[in-house]
């Protein structure tokens, strides 16, 4: 069975552009601005929302880790 050439793998990206290959370093940065900030304003109901149980849970393990981690170095 021949084997199946993914859209989105390495250099396989070549059928899509954001036409942002003429622009300067200038416009490229201004572009990318502009893109966060769309996504912010599409996102923010989301990211307003609080995170679930378990991804609360592995964030607290993870700071009680690097206070742990702190007291050591001291």
């Amino acid at each position: 069975m021949p084997k199946r050439h993914h859209p989105y793998a390495a250099g396989g990206n070549t059928g899509w552009s954001i036409g942002s290959n003429g622009l300067t370093a200038a416009g490229q940065s201004e572009l990318l601005k502009d893109l966060g900030r769309q996504l912010q304003h599409n996102y923010q109901s989301i990211l307003k929302e609080p995170a679930p149980d378990r991804i609360r849970q592995l964030l607290e393990r993870l700071e009680r880790a690097g206070r742990r981690e702190g007291d050591e170095d001291h």
